[in-house]
């Protein structure tokens, strides 16, 4: 990554360059390895065919399932009676698919998916973005990981409408999952009634009272989920509609904005330490306490301010989003967005410095900076979302 994009070629092709494969010692298959160092082979006589690749995985499949299976059964022959209704509660609650709950709900209420009102057709001569996207996540230094994203271009198959969001979990990653499988549908279902910052918005809203509905409804079947589980996630989303930028922020992602070479910050950090958001959570009856290192809300300790889900400390911890809205031009370059894993420890005008040191793809730029928030300590989970908002190929050619 720390390449240009010339130096990048001329290493792969002049001087063998390949990714450093996982060993054996680290449980990969053998035959998984082998079949990549063959597909990298400097000789292209010798790669595999693809068809020869689709029978080779599916042989590998089915041998690394036969195994897990019998060292899933061989294991569970250690687990003690005291252990067993335990292990059953664990599973059970860990194959609520949280996604598909928020997916499925939108079958529930009326759609009218169209975005399309939001195009004025009299703007058909207005600057419009050329834009290229990729994303990178990582759990970091944590077991588990709790954020989620996703990538939506061309929302309702409009080619000048895109939307992108990422969902920070705290107390379990369930409301991220709900949120990451809900969202988009309800922003779709809103475009044909509400303009563009409205919609995103009330999908907001309209996400956080679905998902509490759907965990408390959770809680009333037996064994299902826990009744003092309290999940939440914070949120932050960018859409895009033809030179309009609109980003909605709840909680401690952030987004900024690069402009001929200089970032600007497109949300603010939702959290206790910041006065205006304590006052707020007092005055809506919440309870703000200085723990530890910093200021904190209610018993659950949260640092920041809002979210969805966290229905034990409802309406304080609000899901009212932020809403920020910006006219694009042709001095913008690229808009970042990232989880509080990366802002922790990389800043504003550091992740800039680093984009312009990257070649010009948006996914290895996405790596790279999470990459960086990992070198430089971070102990939180990475996502990072890069937005080029104009054609971009090497660095000599935009820089």
């Amino acid at each position: 990554m720390n390449y240009t994009e010339q130096q990048l070629t001329a290493a792969v092709v002049s001087e063998g360059l390949r990714p450093v494969l996982a060993d054996l010692q680290s449980g990969a298959p053998a035959s998984l390895v082998s079949l990549i160092e063959r597909c990298l082979d400097k000789d292209p006589q010798n790669r595999p065919s693809f068809d020869d690749i689709v029978v080779e995985l599916d042989f590998i499949l089915e041998h690394e399932v036969g195994r897990g299976c019998m060292e899933k059964a061989s294991g569970e022959a250690f687990i003690s009676s005291n252990d067993v209704d335990a292990a059953n509660f664990q599973s059970y609650q860990e194959n609520i698919s949280w996604f598909s709950q928020g997916k499925d709900f939108l079958k529930r209420v009326p759609t009218a998916l169209s975005a399309s009102t939001w195009l004025d057709s009299s703007d058909d001569h207005i600057y419009s973005p050329v834009l290229s996207w990729g994303s990178f996540a990582s759990c970091g230094r944590r077991e588990t990981m709790e954020d989620r994203h996703f990538l939506m271009p061309q929302l309702c198959d409009e080619k000048d409408i895109h939307i992108f969001a990422i969902f920070d979990g705290h107390r379990g990653s369930a409301a991220a999952e709900f949120s990451s499988g809900a969202l988009p549908g309800l922003l779709q279902n809103l475009g044909s009634v509400c303009s563009p910052s409205d919609a995103l918005f009330e999908a907001f809203i309209k996400t956080d009272v679905a998902f509490r509905t759907q965990l408390d409804s959770s809680r009333k079947r037996k064994g299902a989920v826990q009744k003092d589980w309290h999940p939440g996630c914070t949120a932050i989303a960018a859409l895009i509609v033809r030179n309009e930028l609109i980003v909605a922020n709840a909680g401690d992602c952030r987004t900024i904005l690069c402009r001929s070479g200089i970032p600007y910050p497109l949300s603010r950090d939702h959290v206790a330490s910041c006065l205006e958001e304590r006052e707020r959570i007092i005055r809506e009856g919440g309870l703000v306490k200085w723990q530890v290192d910093t200021w904190r809300v209610g018993d659950a300790a949260l640092q920041v301010t809002r979210s969805i889900g966290d229905d034990d400390l409802k309406p304080a911890v609000t899901a009212e989003p932020e809403i920020t809205s910006t006219t694009l031009s042709a001095e913008d370059e690229y808009i970042v967005m990232a989880s509080d894993g990366l802002w922790d420890v990389v800043s504003e005008k550091d992740v800039v410095n680093i984009i312009r040191d990257t070649v010009k793809e948006a996914g290895m730029c996405s790596k790279r900076l999470a990459t960086e928030a990992a070198e430089r300590g971070s102990k939180d989970n990475i996502t990072v979302i890069v937005i080029f908002l104009r054609p971009v190929s090497t660095a000599e050619r935009i820089y």
